[in-house]
């Protein structure tokens, strides 16, 4: 999933190379494209296809609430390890999970079935 993930670019509301993405269609596009066949599911769908996990392993879904205001999670990325998660902002790249912006929004980790 990092491999495929690396090659991609933002831009909101986006689910494919050809109109870039968003932080869920950037996931589902990932999932999609390694191996899983989940469609294009928002950040919340995701959330709701994964068993929540207390320790992650790289690969694993992270998700967030309030990052802008929509109900239930609004945001999710790739968890990669380290503390760090492989995410559609602007521009595609890695965050640091540790920072207070994130720990403000964390929800929960996630695996896919």
């Amino acid at each position: 999933m990092l491999n495929e993930s690396k090659k991609l670019t933002y831009v909101w509301g986006g689910s494919s190379p050809a109109t870039s993405f968003d932080c869920s269609g950037f996931v589902s596009w990932v999932i999609n494209h390694s191996g899983w066949n989940v469609g294009r599911l928002g950040a919340q769908g995701l959330y709701n296809i994964c068993t929540p996990v207390g320790s992650p392993r790289p690969g694993d879904l992270v998700f967030f609430k309030g990052t802008y205001n929509t109900p239930g999670v609004s945001h999710c990325g790739i968890y990669v390890g380290d503390g760090r998660m492989l995410h559609c902002g602007d521009p595609i790249g890695y965050a640091n999970l540790n920072t207070s912006y994130w720990q403000s929004h964390f929800y929960a980790y996630g695996r896919l079935p």
